[in-house]
């Protein structure tokens, strides 16, 4: 095909222009993400075997030496545990590296039958309540300690008292004997204060900075109950041992040297309870941290 020389000059730029293009270098804009990743390249550094990125670290991604970090704030853990005061339950709650609330409860009871002073006596024991502490971590393992306070507190002694018929009693420096008719019978009963500060030491966290999940702790320590208090309130008739019955005998109410006594047996027994101030706590448990 021929084209006219008026032609041929015409189209003489757009070929140059389009062998230029050909031959020239062709540049191309980068993504954000590869500009990113060449950073983080060149930022990097190599110290022997390890290469350390400039990049922060997420938040619980594995270290160079493998291990995981943990985060104790926030972390729940229960244990059960078993002792002088019975059995329990306590929830703790991590607030701090170093410290866990806690809070839970026990219960003991014990029931027995004895005779005292010429009465048959049938007594209950009961140990317990809710308890709150907060446990103070000093070093880095599981020995703690923990200001304690008791709350609701059930400890307590009851009992009830029957003198059988024709049998004597003795109050303090009076002989009482339980009439036939109306025999003597009465209750009694020792009571703390319903609130009480304490102290405990122990080893073992239920909720462990390691990350493990099992835990065994132990503690001793002691509670103020205050001075327990003894009371003792009869009923019936009371005789005069020298005398035969019915001859002598008088409801209690109204036999002033048997309240006289029955008073100063109580104010004894009171004194002799000075030294339970001081209720023990010791207990070994099995804690598991979620």
């Amino acid at each position: 095909m021929k084209f006219p020389n008026g032609a041929v000059l015409s189209l003489l730029p757009l070929l140059v222009f389009s062998a230029h293009a050909q031959t020239a270098p062709v540049f191309r804009l980068s993504s954000s993400s590869q500009i990113v990743s060449s950073a983080a390249r060149v930022s990097s550094s190599t110290d022997g075997d390890e290469t350390r990125s400039s990049a922060p670290r997420a938040f619980g991604a594995s270290t160079n030496s493998g291990a995981i970090a943990t985060r104790a704030p926030g972390r729940i853990g229960v244990d059960v545990h078993a002792g002088i005061n019975g059995i329990g339950a306590d929830v703790a709650l991590a607030v701090a590296p170093h410290f866990n609330v806690r809070l839970g409860g026990q219960f003991f009871g014990y029931t027995t039958s004895f005779q005292e002073e010429g009465a048959n006596v049938n007594a209950t024991l009961r140990l317990g309540g809710g308890r709150a502490s907060l446990d103070w971590f000093p070093f880095h393992n599981g020995f703690h300690v923990s200001p304690l306070l008791v709350f609701l507190n059930q400890t307590n002694v009851r009992a009830t008292v029957i003198v059988p018929p024709g049998e004597t009693i003795s109050l303090d420096n009076g002989d009482y004997v339980s009439s036939q008719a109306d025999p003597l019978h009465g209750s009694a009963s020792i009571g703390v204060w319903k609130t009480s500060p304490g102290l405990m030491i122990g080893y073992g966290n239920i909720i462990p900075r390691s990350g493990k999940h099992f835990s065994f702790p132990i503690e001793v320590g002691f509670y103020y109950v205050g001075q327990p208090t003894l009371k003792v309130d009869f009923s019936g008739s009371a005789c005069d041992p020298s005398e035969p019955q019915p001859l002598g005998c008088q409801p209690v109410q109204d036999d002033a040297g048997f309240q006289h006594d029955l008073a100063a047996f109580v104010r004894r027994n009171n004194n002799n309870l000075s030294y339970a101030s001081f209720f023990p706590v010791a207990s070994f448990g099995v804690g598991y941290s979620f």
